[in-house]
């Protein structure tokens, strides 16, 4: 019993690092729309994807047990695009609060793939 709950909240810990990435992503897009940058398509697009993949994680996750490294991957790097992006604005603490999210999340693709080999 303790180990299906513990599984649950796994499962709903990651659905929410999902949607929590994409949040992020959506206000970087917002802030990319705003100010007149058409790169806020390529963000809003990824926050599409992200939002998505929280949505159906379960499925998703079922029939490609890779999948959360694959997201992982690809949410590290766009923090680490934002970060550059932040950095170029003239903004000090921001570009390092995107660091550590990046550091993060490619350190948690370290730990699932290590997890999916045993």
């Amino acid at each position: 019993m303790n180990l299906n709950k513990s599984l649950e909240r796994k499962e709903k810990l990651k659905k929410a690092s999902h949607i929590l990435a994409a949040v992020i992503i959506f206000l970087h897009a917002y802030e990319k729309y705003k100010h007149g940058h058409p790169s806020y398509i390529y963000f809003a697009v990824s926050g599409v994807i992200f939002l998505s993949i929280a949505v159906f994680h379960h499925p998703l996750k079922s029939k490609f047990p890779w999948i959360d490294n694959c997201f992982f991957i690809i949410e590290g790097v766009l923090s680490l695009v934002i970060a550059y992006d932040y950095y170029h604005m003239g903004k000090k603490g921001l570009p390092l609060v995107y660091l550590f999210a990046a550091i993060l999340q490619l350190s948690g693709v370290y730990f699932l793939s290590r997890r999916l080999k045993k």
